[in-house]
């Protein structure tokens, strides 16, 4: 699925259409994020590599995996000599050894394995004691089977309805960046994209389970200037689009 994806993403991406990412979720995970520099790191879930690369413009001595070789193979061209290694793998099973790294971040990447729990104990493995790992999802309360937008008298979005919110397990959905122009997204199939949908309780208690203890969490939205300047990312002061959330791994 996901190398299907993968060229269209990365042409779209790297063309400045995630706004969503570039203007809300990926400041408000750097903002959050512990100082990486001089510290050994894995990425999982790299995708093109957008947020690899700003961990090692930070210092970081980077891993970085994914399961898409098509998506690995982008990345790496875009590398720069930045010492970022590449690996092709599944998240559930890591290859390597207990106690690798100092931190492993995940991007909107977790809700897309086939299996988050076991994908966590995974990433609790790998850290060295007193690591911590930082990922970001979809927000549990909106990224629902059922939404839905309510406009003001004027056409502006005001409220977003969801319904089937206890739903968990596998969904299925196909979508593009809303940024991109009618004449470019004509020219590119949508993604296909399943998540591994979780409640907010089922994400912590996947952490919990994993012998992880919870230390920051984040709902990031833009600002006030940053909604005037950007109105197509305005909507994320209605509604969380993102969580983020940081645990650790307890000294030994």
């Amino acid at each position: 699925m996901w190398n299907a994806n993968a060229a269209s993403w990365t042409e779209l991406s790297r063309a400045g259409f995630d706004v969503y990412r570039d203007l809300v979720n990926t400041p408000a995970f750097f903002a959050m994020l512990p100082s990486v520099a001089e510290r050994s790191g894995l990425d999982v879930g790299c995708g093109e590599g957008h947020n690899t690369r700003l961990l090692a413009e930070r210092g970081a001595n980077v891993v970085a995996l994914d399961i898409a070789d098509a998506f690995v193979a982008a990345a790496a061209a875009e590398s720069g000599g930045r010492g970022v290694r590449f690996v092709i793998a599944d998240g559930a099973t890591l290859p390597f050894v207990s106690g690798s790294f100092d931190f492993v971040t995940a991007f909107m990447s977790l809700m897309d394995v086939g299996d988050p729990e076991s994908t966590l104990r995974e990433l609790q493995r790998v850290l060295v004691p007193g690591g911590f790992v930082q990922f970001s999802v979809m927000h549990p309360a909106t990224a629902t089977p059922i939404r839905r937008w309510l406009n003001d008298g004027s056409g502006r979005r005001e409220a977003l309805a969801i319904g089937d919110y206890f739903v968990e397990g596998p969904v299925t959905e196909r979508w593009t960046f809303g940024a991109a122009p009618a004449d470019v997204r004509a020219r590119h199939q949508p993604f296909t994209i399943t998540y591994a949908r979780r409640t907010l309780t089922g994400w912590v208690n996947a952490v919990l389970a994993a012998g992880l203890s919870i230390e920051a969490i984040a709902e990031p939205h833009a600002d006030e200037q940053t909604a005037r300047d950007h109105p197509e990312v305005a909507d994320t002061r209605i509604a969380p689009y993102f969580l983020i959330l940081r645990a650790r791994k307890p000294l030994e």
